[in-house]
């Protein structure tokens, strides 16, 4: 079982992605690179890259620009993909850390409720 946001889990993570057809459905228009990462720790950020719903690729994030970056402290990482708190609650609280088009992300907070909660089926090592 992968640690959280590590390129094993990130990898995991870009294979329910793929298999959760609805997702990929309610996605098909949006295409961006989204990083993530765990606030306070060492560990390097991972990334996804979307087209068209799908991801197409995954891994260590580097220099290069994200369209939308996320991140949390682990204990609020948990509190956020295990649904107990939805995220625009956790962004409005300051929880869920996040930069990018606010309103990309309001066009598509379900998918992306949807995307946060697929973090939670992961297998994970916390």
């Amino acid at each position: 079982m992968p640690k959280f946001l590590t390129p094993e889990w990130i990898a995991e993570y870009a294979q329910y992605w793929n298999s959760h057809e609805p997702l990929k459905r309610d996605l098909k228009n949006f295409s961006a690179k989204i990083k993530y990462y765990i606030e306070g720790e060492d560990q390097p950020p991972v990334f996804i890259h979307v087209e068209g719903g799908e991801v197409t690729n995954c891994g260590i994030a580097n220099g290069e620009k994200y369209d939308f970056e996320m991140w949390a402290t682990p204990d609020d990482w948990k509190t956020i993909v295990s649904g107990e708190m939805g995220p625009k609650a956790a962004m409005l609280t300051k929880k869920l850390k996040f930069k990018g088009s606010m309103i990309t992300a309001m066009k598509y907070m379900g998918p992306f409720q949807e995307s946060l909660t697929l973090m939670g089926r992961v297998p994970t090592e916390w």
